[in-house]
């Protein structure tokens, strides 16, 4: 019974995985520059569906969670409770995506995505120097 147990906890744990978000945008920083990651910079809201969306159906898939943490450090601000950290806005979700130093690469994204078309941004900025 409680190998049973065991077994269900770990499985509905895994269908509920997320990304391995940075505490705040200094400590994903701190981060990428020591992992020589590029990072993900999502500008979120409490109430945004869009990005409980990207949460649960894209952020849960494997294919997404080993290529972020092979290649990226995540970061989520929710402008509910967080700074914008002088990046601008333009509705939510909102991704940048920097280099380890914290310079933009590329344009801003705004809007979810599935996750063919977030691997396909996500290489895209990985390929980029």
């Amino acid at each position: 019974m409680k190998k049973l147990f065991l077994l269900l906890l770990f499985l509905t744990s895994s269908l509920f995985a997320d990304l391995n978000w940075a505490e705040d945008y200094e400590t994903g920083l701190a981060q990428a520059k020591k992992e020589n990651k590029k990072i993900i910079l999502m500008f979120t809201l409490s109430a945004c569906q869009v990005c409980k969306n990207m949460k649960d159906e894209v952020y849960t898939q494997k294919e997404v969670q080993d290529y972020v943490a092979k290649y990226f450090v995540p970061i989520e601000l929710n402008l509910d409770f967080d700074d914008k950290e002088g990046f601008q806005v333009f509705g939510t979700p909102t991704f940048y995506f920097l280099d380890s130093n914290g310079k933009q690469i590329g344009d801003v994204k705004v809007g979810g995505s599935n996750t063919m078309g977030f691997m396909k941004r996500l290489r895209a900025v990985q390929a980029s120097k």
